[in-house]
């Protein structure tokens, strides 16, 4: 009798719901790269729609709720800032997936786990363990084995990494905002940052103009999607589950990303016929390096916590 009231008892608990939605959370996240494969833009242009869209919706959540308080004018300038570091992430990222592939730019990616473990003496003031620097050598080691497998990926590949640090730097500064500033306020300035950015580069590229609105209609739903459900949602989500959830569980589970992008994408070709087309062998070991180095620092991390 005791089983099943065990059983049911974690199915149904607070706990396991939680953990469901972030899984969920980062379950969506993995099909961001997908679409911006299949996006026709370029990937300036991806990230200033991504990002309009993120705040317009924001902003139309925000009427409907009391916020807790505002932001003072000096944090909605150090926010707006690190918009603009997640506005040169994306693009990164998405330039990262034009120049090589999905799967390219998510494993790079993921190298931003031990980036984070890498910046975060600089912001927390705590020294740099000795099995971080070991296992991001390990994880160099990884992407060196995949240029050594895909070469005619290298330019994807470093434009991926740069994205990493990149992703790498906004988490900790987040990691510093959330103590004491809501994250929604967060989450909206961010994005308000971001779109400003990625409108003067659009500006200055020639790119802002009569015809930048002029898309195709798969392209707007899929912009949509990335927009509202991609970003809105899974960023106010995830952010509401740190709450409730341990470091280490969130890491976890971020860190099934580049996991499930990989799937989708397999699947997607699968049934487009195009699966023979995929990553050689060679990648999908480097892979298996950098993810295996990534779950071992967070296991260090979750014994380290329980001493």
């Amino acid at each position: 009798m005791a089983i099943p009231i065990i059983w049911n008892g974690f199915f149904m608990s607070a706990q396991f719901k939680h953990y469901l939605l972030l899984n969920l959370t980062v379950f969506i996240w993995g099909f961001t790269g997908v679409l911006g494969r299949e996006i026709s833009l370029n990937a300036n242009e991806i990230v200033f729609f991504r990002m309009g869209i993120a705040y317009i919706s924001l902003v139309a959540i925000g009427s409907f709720y009391r916020k807790k308080r505002k932001l003072n004018t000096r944090e909605i300038v150090y926010v707006m800032i690190t918009g603009l570091v997640v506005g040169f992430h994306w693009f990164a990222f998405f330039q990262s997936i034009k120049l090589s592939s999905v799967e390219v730019a998510v494993v790079c990616l993921s190298s931003a786990t031990l980036f984070t473990a890498l910046l975060e003496p600089l912001f927390f003031k705590r020294k740099v363990l000795l099995s971080e620097l070991i296992l991001s050598a390990v994880i160099i080691g990884g992407i060196i084995l995949i240029i050594g497998f895909e070469p005619e990926y290298i330019s994807g590949i470093l434009v991926g990494l740069i994205a990493a640090v990149l992703a790498a730097l906004f988490n900790v500064l987040n990691g510093k905002f959330i103590q004491t500033m809501p994250s929604f306020q967060i989450t909206k300035y961010e994005m308000l940052g971001g779109f400003i950015t990625m409108t003067f580069l659009l500006w200055f590229s020639g790119g802002l103009n009569a015809t930048t609105f002029q898309i195709a209609g798969l392209d707007w739903f899929y912009l949509i999607i990335l927009g509202i459900v991609c970003t809105t949602a899974t960023f106010l989500l995830s952010v509401w589950l740190m709450k409730f959830l341990s470091p280490f569980t969130v890491s976890m589970s971020i860190n099934m990303e580049p996991i499930y992008a990989i799937l989708i994408v397999l699947i997607i070709d699968f049934f487009r016929g195009e699966i023979a087309d995929r990553m050689s062998g060679g990648f999908y070991l480097g892979t298996a390096v950098i993810l295996g180095a990534i779950f071992i620092n967070a296991y260090l991390k979750k014994k380290k916590s329980r001493r």
